[in-house]
């Protein structure tokens, strides 16, 4: 029976260093920069308006969001499917910069990504595989 104890007590102490350690590992957060100019989002270095952004199921993204038009105010904006949504502050001048660090929803699908204040033109697609 003592033995029996002992060995429950490894398992449980195996099993919470395993759990720290896996935190511990976490990747760090896959980094994208989108660009407002000209009523729209561009990817650094990508001259194709509005992208879609890939992510992958549950992946931490940091996108940084800095807004290259003097006198427009833009902000990005990702609502979720339960009718919430995550933003940065809106950035009223060219200069400024925000993150907005997410997890991508662990459900494949297109998640629409916006400028709150320019939706009708400022729109693209966060593609989840």
């Amino acid at each position: 029976m003592r033995h029996f104890k002992i060995l429950i007590v490894c398992c449980l102490v195996s099993g919470a260093l395993a759990l720290a350690v896996r935190a511990a590992v976490r990747p760090e957060p896959r980094e994208l920069t989108l660009i407002a100019r000209g009523m729209a989002f561009y990817l650094s270095g990508d001259p194709t308006p509005n992208p879609r952004l890939i992510a992958g199921r549950g992946e931490t993204l940091r996108i940084t969001l800095r807004n290259e038009d003097r006198g427009m105010a833009h902000d990005l904006a990702i609502p979720s499917r339960a009718g919430g949504r995550k933003s940065t502050p809106v950035l009223r001048d060219a200069g400024e910069s925000a993150d907005l660090n997410l997890r991508a929803p662990e459900e494949a699908g297109e998640y629409v990504y916006l400028c709150s204040l320019h939706s009708g033109m400022m729109r693209g697609v966060l593609e989840v595989r």
